[in-house]
């Protein structure tokens, strides 16, 4: 059902959550946010490898972040994966950015499903107050992954791939976007972080495809369009 904020509600397992625009997922009974792929500090690992981009897309996503959190007055907040990009973007003012995001919602509880990044990168630092585990985390009646995989115990949610879609109309193609790819047994969420690129959606049998533009979720058809090819990128 198509909401007047732009998301949708989804049935899934269950349960009802809500696909937000903010390419994040909302779990309304459990009041829980998901998100996925934040690569805080992409661009300062950029600027230490000599690329001059300017370190904006870490406080633009706080501050799309907050913006969510209140709307949906979630209590919870879980990262699926890779809330920092690499160890070169452990800069002090990527760190400032995030404190004081973390001071503005000092109720929020904060969780973090480690992914690949995170793994190089170390964990979050200690005063934004983000809990850390492995996965899969089991903490919810689903399981909490960063990256997808082929059989699990349970439904589950993802992210890692960045999946993104692409509708094609005759003489090329008409519209490009992240999505939510969605299965009986899965969903596979956007990238969160601005500063990041979309990868070829191969939708499954069974699976919904689920477009955002970050002001509304459609689904599309997942038959019958072209996805968009690996070297496709929406930010380099």
């Amino acid at each position: 059902m198509s909401l007047s904020n732009g998301g949708l509600e989804l049935d899934w397992g269950g349960e009802t959550l809500l696909i937000c625009p903010e390419k994040a997922v909302f779990w309304k009974k459990r009041k829980a946010l998901f998100v996925a792929d934040t690569h805080f500090g992409k661009a300062a690992t950029f600027r230490k490898s000599g690329i001059p981009v300017p370190e904006t897309s870490s406080r633009d996503d706080c501050l799309l972040l907050e913006k969510l959190v209140s709307r949906t007055k979630a209590e919870t907040l879980v990262f699926l994966g890779d809330f920092l990009h690499a160890r070169e973007g452990r800069t002090e003012e990527v760190r400032l950015d995030l404190i004081a995001w973390r001071k503005r919602l000092p109720k929020l509880e904060l969780h973090l499903v480690r992914g690949n990044h995170d793994l190089r990168s170390g964990d979050p630092w200690p005063e934004l107050g983000i809990q850390c585990h492995p996965e899969p985390w089991r903490e919810y009646e689903f399981e909490l992954r960063h990256h997808p995989v082929e059989r699990s115990s349970k439904p589950y949610l993802a992210g890692h791939v960045h999946p993104g879609f692409a509708l094609r109309e005759k003489g090329g193609t008409s519209l490009r976007a992240p999505c939510f790819q969605v299965g009986e047994e899965r969903i596979i969420l956007p990238a969160f972080g601005d500063f990041t690129g979309l990868r070829k959606v191969v939708p499954g049998e069974g699976d919904r495809i689920f477009m955002t533009d970050g002001r509304e979720v459609l689904e599309v058809p997942a038959r019958g369009w072209k996805s968009i090819t690996p070297n496709e990128k929406r930010k380099v």
